[in-house]
């Protein structure tokens, strides 16, 4: 390994945030195949070498639960990383597209992409991020670049976000980086009185819809839509599907064992930090998520009701 680098063929696992990124990669991205940036790229975003802690996890010992301890390197969006290159790549106010891609921008993305595979001497780059698609933006710099998107049903996410410290949802529209909401989403905002359940929801709408429009640009060998929903509920079956995507093998023993170590929680249905959302609603808040995101809900088959 290490020796073949595949370049021009990473994956990237994209999502709208609280989507299940972080379970889906803890399943996939331990495949011996696969470089990833981890919590020390985060912190030392500008020394490519503390990619190379990534290699312990490699040792016997590690093929564990022993993993998921909180110094042992594991898949982290590292969102400075990638800032080193493009200075506007984790907080922009809309997506990045093909044009924002400079020469010097695509030299240093593919270099430094390298650097890492090299560090941990793996032969194919994963990597996760959430927010906008940023499909065309990557297309561009890796031309058969793959894209694993993992949707989950947009009351769960809204859920999820005001119960985090990182949302921004609470300054408002006008001091968000989503953008001021088409004038649909703000009838909708203003109906319930900006309500922040509501606004969490318009958030998920506005990059969902995002992600998947972008998805069109790409051929269908490059695309798996992946449900959270399908996820928790048979998270191998899952970890197959998303291998023989990507062409990777899925027999590989240490792999297997691998899975063995997972503990994937389903988050819509069980407490897990917080209550479920079908829990930490009242009806009427529920209600109210229902005709903010109908539209998605029943194009993403998501059942619409009060339970």
């Amino acid at each position: 390994m290490g020796t073949n680098l595949d370049i021009d063929n990473p994956v990237f696992v994209i999502g709208t945030g609280r989507s299940g990124l972080s379970p889906l990669m803890d399943l996939i991205a331990y495949h011996k195949i696969f470089a990833w940036l981890c919590q020390y790229n985060v912190k030392f975003p500008a020394y490519y070498g503390v990619s190379f802690l990534r290699r312990i996890v490699d040792l016997p010992i590690f093929n564990s639960k022993l993993k998921f301890k909180k110094v042992v390197p594991k898949p982290a969006e590292a969102f400075p990383f990638w800032n080193q290159h493009f200075r506007g790549f984790g907080r922009p106010f809309r997506d990045l597209v093909e044009d924002d891609v400079t020469p010097l921008v695509r030299r240093r993305i593919r270099h430094a992409v390298s650097e890492v595979m090299r560090f941990q001497a793996k032969d194919r780059f994963i990597a996760e991020y959430s927010g906008w698609s940023r499909i065309s933006f990557m297309k561009s710099i890796f031309p058969n670049a793959k894209f694993i998107h993992i949707i989950r049903d947009g009351r769960a996410v809204a859920n999820s976000l005001i119960n985090v410290g990182w949302w921004n949802g609470w300054e408002g529209i006008h001091k968000w980086r989503w953008g001021v909401p088409e004038p649909c989403m703000l009838e909708k905002l203003e109906k319930y009185s900006y309500s922040f359940l509501a606004l969490a929801a318009v958030q998920w709408k506005i990059l969902v819809r995002n992600i998947l429009e972008k998805s069109k640009l790409l051929k269908k060998e490059d695309l798996l839509l992946v449900r959270y929903e399908d996820l928790v509920k048979n998270p191998y079956k899952i970890a197959s599907q998303c291998l023989d995507f990507l062409g990777v093998d899925k027999n590989c023993k240490r792999f297997k064992k691998h899975l063995s170590t997972v503990k994937i929680v389903d988050a819509n249905n069980n407490k897990f930090r917080i209550p479920a959302w079908k829990d930490n609603m009242t009806k009427k808040q529920i209600a109210m998520l229902n005709d903010v995101l109908e539209d998605e809900l029943v194009y993403l088959n998501y059942l619409i009701g009060v339970p």
